[in-house]
């Protein structure tokens, strides 16, 4: 048995092939880049379009509706018989979009059911985030007998790690996923505790084409070792996997790229700014500025009545006015009471009239807007309120929904925590995002004495008081057991 052919089509995406088999997962491959033009896949992953069959496929998996992952330019141009799998969440968002770009075939798979994808035993299914606050999911795939679990940058937790395991019947034989910055050591802390063959930190993070952005792209480094064999595959680059053995391909485009040389990276990103410069431009051309008049204001009004009527569980948790400095010959200072609040802002998002206009005619979504560093906030009080983003970046009855059904489950279930020699019984489930503690939390030393830190996203709870310090967030229950 030969073992698939797994290869990379850049930022978080990979390509199975196998027997009867050709797989894309979150492609992110047209010339245009993401979230209104701010991101691009790093390195350039242009030229896989001139490899023959590469980006043909009967399968493509799209994780969520993030621009880097569901690429509607890419994806609208595919042949009818093309099966795009997604995972099916509370909202219809992911799916709608797809539909209305023109994807003729899209398949919903319910987390931890097994799609088939051919006569062989080739199967997928989706393994979503456990809090419904953010809609991401892995992909676990059994390609000719190899496991793949493609994490993209989907947080999954170890205890759906183990399941993984359980469900291909031992360890995974290639674990691909997200590592860049504040994420590594989550994700060293997974690797270690699963111990897959491969890994592949996936690279990034994207780079900023736009000289209208002020961005440093400096910043962009390969990913760190993980402490199992760590593949580090550029766009175009694959791996053979076999039952004892892999095999890497290296594409010769890369022969004298280095990510240790900050020459080289600087040239590639000079050049790349260049051939894409006029899809930057087509951006800005397509957004025009709102004439003065235009009722851009009148429409961000009735949008935001909408969301306003959409949850009253989510009103009172976000209880702020939140500010828009809007700039443009149609903009303003437009104020915006969620739930109950006073007159001061506390946070203040600014955004040029133009961008606005397009998240509320409906062409971007309010995630693209944050993601595109085309908007600014500033808070005061320095907290976050992770209810204000889940309402403008679901904005939908049902997804909200489950937010709220998930934030009220078990409420009084609890387990037991360590760190030396003392005990402490705790909240089981992290109020923000229900990751389990009992695996997925460490204990530390902080100023304010023991803090436990959920690893999902580095809430940090005082094991004194229970009281999240770091972020808007309930509090934990905590007793010291006699």
């Amino acid at each position: 048995m030969p073992g698939p052919l797994v290869s990379s089509t850049g930022h978080a995406g990979l390509r199975v092939e196998a027997p009867d088999l050709r797989l894309l997962c979150d492609p992110w491959v047209s010339r245009g880049g993401a979230f209104l033009g701010s991101w691009f896949p790093f390195p350039d992953n242009g030229h896989l379009h001139a490899v023959p069959g590469f980006l043909e496929a009967e399968w493509i998996a799209v994780s969520s509706a993030h621009a880097d992952h569901m690429d509607l330019a890419f994806l609208s141009g595919l042949d009818d018989g093309v099966r795009v799998v997604v995972p099916a969440y509370p909202s219809s968002v992911l799916r709608d979009r797809l539909t209305a770009a023109g994807v003729k075939n899209v398949v919903e798979v319910e987390g931890w059911q097994r799609l088939p994808l051919n006569s062989r035993g080739d199967w997928l299914t989706a393994v979503p985030e456990q809090s419904p606050m953010s809609h991401r999911a892995a992909f676990l795939v059994v390609a000719d007998g190899t496991s793949v679990l493609h994490c993209n940058d989907a947080q999954i937790s170890l205890s759906q790690t183990r399941r993984a395991m359980i469900e291909v019947g031992g360890p995974l034989d290639l674990l691909a996923l997200d590592a860049s910055g504040p994420r590594f050591r989550a994700v060293k802390r997974l690797v270690r505790a699963v111990k897959p063959r491969l890994v592949m930190p996936y690279g990034g993070p994207p780079c900023v084409l736009d000289p209208a952005l002020a961005y440093d792209n400096t910043q962009i480094t390969e990913p760190d070792e993980l402490p199992a064999e760590t593949l580090r595959l550029l766009p175009g680059d694959s791996v053979r996997i076999t039952p004892t053995s892999h095999e890497v391909t290296r594409d010769p485009r890369w022969e004298d790229f280095s990510y240790s040389d900050s020459l080289t990276v600087a040239n590639h990103i000079e050049a790349y700014a260049a051939l894409r410069a006029q899809e930057i431009a087509d951006m800005w051309a397509a957004h025009p500025d709102p004439v003065a008049g235009s009722g851009l204001h009148d429409r961000f009004a009735e949008h935001f009545v909408r969301l306003g009527r959409m949850s009253p569980y989510f009103l009172e948790r976000i209880a702020m006015t939140v500010r828009f400095e809007v700039a443009g010959a149609d903009g303003g200072i437009w104020d915006v009471h969620l739930g109950p609040s006073d007159e001061t802002p506390q946070y203040t998002f600014g955004v040029e009239a133009r961008w606005l206009e397009a998240v509320l005619s409906g062409e971007f979504l309010w995630e693209d807007l944050f993601l595109s560093q085309r908007l600014s906030i500033r808070r005061s009080p320095d907290v976050d309120n992770p209810y204000l983003f889940a309402l403008l970046r679901h904005a939908d009855v049902d997804a909200l929904q489950a937010i709220e059904d998930y934030d009220k489950r078990d409420p009084d279930a609890t387990v037991t925590v360590n760190s030396g020699g003392r005990t402490f019984e705790v909240t089981r489930y992290c109020p923000h995002s229900g990751e389990d503690l009992a695996e997925g939390a460490v204990i530390e030393e902080a100023p304010e004495g023991l803090v436990l830190r959920c690893l999902a996203h580095n809430y940090d709870f005082s094991l004194t008081t229970g009281r999240c310090l770091n972020a808007r967030c309930e509090p934990i229950m905590v007793a010291a057991p006699a």
